[in-house]
């Protein structure tokens, strides 16, 4: 009978810590969060996106119009507490191609931009999972065009351009090495001569581009 009483003090005894144990409010894990220098080292991605393409041909017209780019991009970037700088690098393909009416109606002028490249610097700031950035550089890209007579002889002309670019973007880590992004570019090819049936001076040629990419940090 003692042993039974001993026994039964020993439960109440536990009782309330048993009962603080079942009620202890749930705590839901946080969201995932990059360690200090997450965002750093190297890393490679691609992207696809929309970009309207302007090309102005003094004294025959504009030629603009809205396509699709896709592409691949690699960098490096050194994470210093909030802090995040570095290089990157892209090549992408355009599907710019249009053809307008020349001032004289019974010809047609024609731009197209068919690759397109960058060389840049990043600077931006990394807070939790998230990383925000602007980027400025060296833009190429390969464009052309041509002008085509009612007797249909066409003349063409094209060139690998350089010019620069600058946007801004961000980025969300998914996990230590997977990343998303979303980032917006101006880019400015300047303006060359072009010799199609004449000499057009001053052939100029610009872009706005939205991309949606996925990356690899290594």
């Amino acid at each position: 009978m003692r042993k039974l009483m001993v026994a039964a003090a020993a439960l109440l005894l536990a009782s309330p810590a048993l009962a603080a144990d079942m009620f202890m409010p749930y705590e839901p894990e946080p969201y995932y969060a990059m360690s200090d220098g997450g965002w750093g080292g190297q890393y490679l991605g691609a992207t696809i996106g929309g970009q309207r393409t302007r090309i102005d041909v003094p004294g025959q017209g504009t030629l603009q119009d809205n396509g699709f780019i896709g592409g691949l991009f690699a960098g490096y970037n050194v994470h210093q507490e909030s802090l995040v700088y570095g290089v990157e690098a892209d090549a992408e393909w355009s599907s710019f191609d249009q053809s307008i009416a020349c001032t004289n109606p019974a010809w047609t002028c024609r731009g197209y931009v068919n690759f397109q490249g960058s060389l840049r610097a990043r600077l931006g700031m990394a807070t939790d999972s998230f990383h925000v950035y602007g980027t400025a550089g060296l833009a190429v890209a390969h464009a052309g065009g041509s002008t085509t007579s009612p007797a249909n002889v066409e003349y063409h002309d094209s060139s690998v351009r350089f010019g620069w670019t600058v946007g801004a973007g961000a980025e969300i880590a998914f996990n230590e090495s997977w990343f998303g992004r979303a980032e917006y570019r101006y880019t400015d090819l300047g303006s060359r001569d072009m010799t199609f049936d004449v000499v057009y001076p001053g052939v100029a040629a610009t872009s706005h581009a939205l991309r949606a990419g996925i990356g690899y940090r290594f």
